[in-house]
């Protein structure tokens, strides 16, 4: 019975159909198809054609046995293997050309934004020395002089809601040259003329106050650079640090640093 079996080759389809089962059985329900026709067909039983019925039933058996599983993946491959390909490497395809292009476009981003970084950089480094000689300003011994009050003059009115009147702003004009905004209040305690002490920083000579000689009356600067705008110093040099060193997404830095630049117009418009 081996010598036949092995003589005779038989599939998965072929040993499917001999034990009158449905691709995909279980390997219990070939062994129980195997028994009934076993039995149905053994030869001392079965004897019209000399036992053939009987091996070839054993050979489908023994080839099941093997191989219980239908070859479903190898028949799909060799049905649509081809087309299932090539359309698996045309969209790989186009992927690839996809991520080439991002890539390119990130490369040149990268690179333009590394070679504005490279061009600012001196004007980055004249801000940060521009806020920190503000800041020695600040903090060494101010400067006195002698000068007179030259004009007190309206510069303009402005009211800050519609039901209220109208506030002037005054502008002190002194016999130097400087000149510098006051408040309304302050108009009555000085004269045209009249003799005072000027306060301004040695660096920048930003106006601090003027006050009279008996220094009863101290007049300041309202929309000095120290008096009311001095917070943009630390906030200039606090974004500079983290551009340099902390921000590394180049959107963010690139924002942070017309922040800053921005200030930095502003303080030279009040300096100068």
């Amino acid at each position: 019975m081996q010598g036949q079996m092995a003589k005779h080759k038989i599939n998965y389809n072929e040993s499917i159909e001999v034990l009158r089962l449905n691709p995909g059985a279980s390997l219990e329900e070939i062994k129980d198809a195997y028994r009934r026709l076993a039995k149905q067909y053994h030869p001392d039983i079965y004897q019209l054609d000399n036992g053939e019925k009987f091996k070839e039933i054993s050979s489908a058996y023994y080839f099941l046995k093997k191989h219980p599983h239908p070859p479903i993946q190898h028949q799909k491959e060799a049905h649509y293997g081809n087309s299932t390909n090539d359309y698996k490497d045309r969209r790989q395809a186009y992927y690839n050309r996809q991520k080439a292009k991002r890539e390119q476009e990130a490369a040149q981003k990268e690179e333009m934004f590394d070679w504005l970084f490279v061009k600012l950089r001196l004007l980055v480094l004249v801000i940060l020395i521009f806020n920190c000689l503000l800041i020695i300003d600040y903090i060494i011994p101010s400067m006195s002089e002698e000068v007179k009050i030259a004009k007190i003059k309206t510069v303009n009115a402005v009211s800050r809601y519609p039901s209220q009147r109208s506030e002037k702003s005054y502008k002190l004009e002194l016999d130097n040259g400087i000149s510098f905004k006051i408040a309304k209040q302050k108009t009555g305690i000085i004269d045209i003329n009249e003799a005072v002490v000027l306060n301004r920083s040695r660096i920048f000579r930003e106006v601090a106050f003027i006050k009279n000689k008996s220094g009863d009356h101290t007049i300041y600067n309202e929309y000095g650079l120290f008096r009311i705008f001095g917070f943009l110093i630390p906030v200039s040099i606090i974004l500079i640090i983290a551009y340099q060193n902390f921000i590394k997404n180049n959107d963010y830095k690139l924002t942070i640093f017309l922040i800053f630049l921005i200030i930095f117009i502003f303080q030279l418009v009040l300096v100068f």
